[in-house]
């Protein structure tokens, strides 16, 4: 079986084997695969927590991870008093201004390769997210490397990781040069507004330095992992159903996010003890909503396992769903639509994605793709 194959066949199976038994109990963690399950884990807020600081009845190894202290892992009042304040830098207008410039960066892109061969990780998935992200926030695309490093450090501070000394010091790092990073990109934008998330932030007020040093990381590193995975996993549903290449993009990126999400699942932490598909669970447990098995669920879903991309939108969870939904779902949307048009037009030829060239690695809820080369005819 091929690198591919596995990542085709893992979903499948996981989602196959989760939903004929929708709430087990494994890893420690209780995990919940049904539609109907997974929606209440991600809408039911005041049982099913984001806190894992405060409601994790386990010690938490990574608590000095900063995206714990971000929104993304706080509950009302104080996730919606952060929201309120972040949503006025992601405005229609905002956004809308972007796609001049995610347009240029994709040609920039798709233009650098000397043959007919791209790094499709590191020479696109990666560097038009972060551009993107950088725009955003007024920060140097420059500094991609030291973006990706930091992220990479931060992401991997997490569980039983965080008890390796070497990965704590490389974290601890990473982070002291982003925050110093912002910090003294803060006292730039103070000086000198420009039109920027920053500059928009500073003004609004209501965020401390510290609590604005954590939004920008939790920007630049959900920003672009997320989006970096939605364009692999693209380009990997592309490669498989090569007829997709005449099928509209919007059509082709919603079955993406509900195909291969990018995301395979997120924790949650009651709150109290509850109940879900009649196992008792108790107070501090996590919960485990997984996107996987929830996005293939035939009771929402008709024939789940075939992609389809003239599917009526709206129901996959990949973006989550209600206090939490992704900030920056539209934004994410709109750079793998703009990616994608730009590959079928300007890479017209047969496509390879050789097995030799391409890596992964499992995780409890997922397959990564860590290496992937992109060949084409001319």
């Amino acid at each position: 079986m091929t690198s591919t194959e596995v990542i085709f066949d893992f979903h499948e199976r996981t989602a196959g084997d989760g939903l004929r038994e929708p709430v087990r109990f494994e890893h420690g963690a209780w995990f919940v695969h049904g539609h109907a399950d997974v929606d209440r884990v991600l809408t039911e807020h005041a049982t099913f927590s984001s806190d894992e600081l405060r409601y994790s009845a386990e010690a938490v190894p990574h608590a000095d991870n900063p995206l714990l202290r971000t929104m993304l892992a706080l509950d009302p009042p104080e996730h919606h008093r952060q929201r309120k304040i972040v949503s006025r830098a992601f405005t229609p207008r905002a956004i809308e201004a972007l796609k001049p410039r995610i347009a240029a960066t994709v040609r920039d892109l798709l233009d650098a390769p000397k043959t007919n061969s791209l790094d499709f990780i590191d020479g696109f998935a990666y560097p038009l997210p972060i551009s993107t992200i950088a725009a955003l926030l007024g920060v140097d695309p420059a500094r991609q490397p030291d973006f990706v490093r930091w992220a990479e450090a931060v992401t991997s501070f997490a569980g039983s990781f965080a008890r390796d000394p070497s990965r704590r010091a490389e974290f601890e790092k990473a982070y002291d040069e982003l925050a110093c990073y912002f910090r003294e990109l803060f006292e730039a934008r103070r000086a000198a507004p420009r039109d920027d998330v920053i500059s928009t932030l500073l003004a609004a007020g209501g965020l401390t330095d510290d609590e604005l040093v954590d939004f920008c990381a939790l920007l630049l590193i959900n920003g672009h992992e997320t989006t970096k995975t939605l364009l692999v996993n693209a380009l990997l549903c592309l490669d498989r159903y090569p007829w997709l290449r005449a099928a509209p993009v919007t059509g082709i990126v919603e079955e993406v996010l509900r195909f291969l999400p990018p995301s395979g699942g997120t924790d949650r932490f009651t709150t109290t003890a509850t109940s879900i598909g009649g196992h008792a669970i108790s107070q501090g447990e996590r919960v485990v909503a997984m996107i996987i098995s929830a996005n293939r669920d035939p009771a929402v879903f008709a024939d789940p396992h075939r992609f389809d991309p003239r599917r009526a939108a709206g129901a996959q969870l990949s973006f989550g769903h209600g206090i939490h939904f992704c900030l920056g779902a539209h934004l994410a949307r709109w750079q793998a639509e703009i990616a994608l048009a730009a590959l079928v037009e300007r890479l017209p030829g047969r496509w390879r994605l050789p097995e030799e060239s391409t890596r992964i690695q499992a995780t409890p809820v997922g397959v990564d793709v860590t290496a992937l080369r992109l060949d084409w005819d001319g």
